[in-house]
C-alpha cells in the first residue's frame, strides 16, 4: 500500500513536471509572449489600466488607428481632430462605439470630417470606443471633463443598435453603484473575453521587469490563465449574446436599457455649457430585411427628453428616401458597419443636419 502511494505520488509529480516543461517549451518556441497588444513601458500601461478599471475597457493598444505614427497615451481615450478653443464656432465631442471610432481612420469619412470642421470653424474631439453604450459613455464624459477639461457645446452621440445588448450582457453585471449613482464599470479579469486586457498587462509587466526570466514567468502565467478562463468561461459576452435582444427584447430588459440611456441623457442635459446633444441612430442590415424586431430608434422615440436633445433617426431618413439602403454595409459584417463610401455620406448627412444648429 505504501509502495503504491509512493509510486502514485512520483507519477503525479513527474506528470506535472512533464506538462510544465511542455508548456515552457511551447512558450519559448512559439514566442507566446509576443503581441502587438503588449505595452513597452509602465507609464502607458498604467494609464490604460487606470481607465479600464473605471470604464470596463478603453481603446486597444493595437486599435484601428495603428497607422497613426505619433500615438499618445491619451489616444486610448480620445482623439483630437481639431483642438477645442473659445475662438471656434462650436466645439463638438463625438461619443459612441465603433461607429464613432471608425470616423477617425476610414479614409473618406475622415476627409469629410476634416472638410466640415474647416468649413465651419469647429473644434472636434472623437472619443468613440468599440462597444461603448450609454453607461460607459456617461462615465467617459465625466472623465473627459474632470481629468482633461474637455467641455463641448455639442455632443454627437452615435447610439448603435448593439448598445442594447452591450448594456444588458456586457456591462450590467459589472456596474458598481452607490447612493450617488454609477461609480465605475469593472473590467474583465482573466476571462478571455473581448476587451479583457489582463493577459497583456501581465505579460507586459513580465517583459518590462523580468526580461531574464521571462519564459519562466510567462509559463506560470499561462497556467494561471488556463485556470481562470475555464472558471469564468460562461461569463463571456459573445456577439450572438449581444444581438439576441434585437430579435426579442422583453419588457424588463427594455425598462433597464431605458434607465441606463436616461441616466446618460439626463446627465448631459444638466450641464449648463452643453447646448445640444444629437442622438444618431441607424438601422442594421437585419432591420432593413425585417429580421430584427427591436429598433433602438423606436425606444428613443418613446422617451421624453429636454429640448437640448435632437434625435437624428436614419430609419426615418431611409424610409423617406433621403439615404440609400442597398449595398451600404460592409460585406459579411454582422455588426452592419457602413462601407467607407456610405459612412462618408452618413457623416456628411449628420453634419448637414447639425449645421442648422450652429
Amino acid at each position: 500500500m505504501k509502495k503504491n502511494l509512493i509510486l502514485l505520488s512520483f507519477s503525479l509529480i513527474a506528470s506535472i513536471v512533464i506538462v510544465y516543461l511542455l508548456v515552457f517549451t511551447w512558450v519559448i518556441i512559439l514566442e507566446k509572449y509576443k503581441s502587438p497588444h503588449n505595452f513597452t513601458n509602465s507609464d502607458t500601461m498604467n494609464f490604460h489600466k487606470k481607465y479600464s478599471n473605471q470604464l470596463h475597457h478603453v481603446r486597444g493598444k493595437y486599435w484601428p488607428h495603428q497607422s497613426l505614427v505619433d500615438l499618445k497615451k491619451e489616444d486610448y481615450l480620445f482623439t483630437k481632430t481639431e483642438n477645442f478653443s473659445k475662438n471656434k464656432r462650436k466645439n463638438i465631442l463625438i461619443q459612441g462605439d465603433s461607429w464613432a471610432e471608425y470616423l477617425i481612420y476610414k479614409k473618406k469619412s475622415k476627409a469629410v470630417v476634416r472638410e466640415t470642421i474647416e468649413k465651419n470653424n469647429i473644434g472636434l474631439i472623437n472619443s468613440g470606443t468599440s462597444s461603448y453604450s450609454p453607461t460607459p459613455m456617461y462615465l467617459q464624459f465625466k472623465i473627459l471633463t474632470e481629468d482633461y477639461q474637455i467641455k463641448p457645446e455639442f455632443v454627437l452621440a452615435l447610439i448603435d443598435q448593439t448598445d442594447i445588448g452591450d448594456e444588458l450582457c456586457r456591462y450590467r453585471k459589472n456596474i458598481v453603484e452607490d447612493k450617488n449613482g454609477i461609480k465605475r464599470i469593472k473590467k474583465e479579469l482573466n476571462s478571455g473575453a473581448a476587451f479583457d486586457y489582463s493577459k497583456y498587462y501581465e505579460i507586459s509587466e513580465i517583459l518590462i521587469h523580468n526580461k531574464k526570466l521571462k519564459s519562466f514567468h510567462i509559463t506560470n502565467y499561462y497556467f494561471k490563465k488556463f485556470f481562470f478562463e475555464n472558471k469564468l468561461k460562461n461569463n463571456k459576452c459573445k456577439f450572438d449574446d449581444i444581438t439576441k435582444y434585437l430579435y426579442d427584447l422583453d419588457l424588463g430588459d427594455k425598462i433597464y436599457f431605458k434607465k441606463r440611456l436616461k441616466n446618460y441623457i439626463d446627465y448631459l442635459s444638466s450641464i449648463h455649457y452643453l447646448e445640444k446633444v444629437f442622438l444618431v441612430t441607424f438601422p442594421h442590415q437585419k432591420h432593413i430585411s425585417n429580421e430584427y424586431k427591436t429598433n433602438i430608434s423606436d425606444i428613443i422615440n418613446e422617451m421624453d427628453f429636454s429640448d437640448k436633445i435632437v434625435h437624428i433617426n436614419f430609419t426615418d431618413i431611409i424610409d423617406k428616401g433621403e439615404f440609400p439602403s442597398k449595398d451600404i454595409f460592409e460585406i459579411n459584417d454582422p455588426a452592419s458597419h457602413l462601407t467607407d463610401h456610405f459612412q462618408a455620406l452618413y457623416i456628411s448627412k449628420v453634419f448637414q443636419i447639425i449645421e442648422d444648429y450652429l
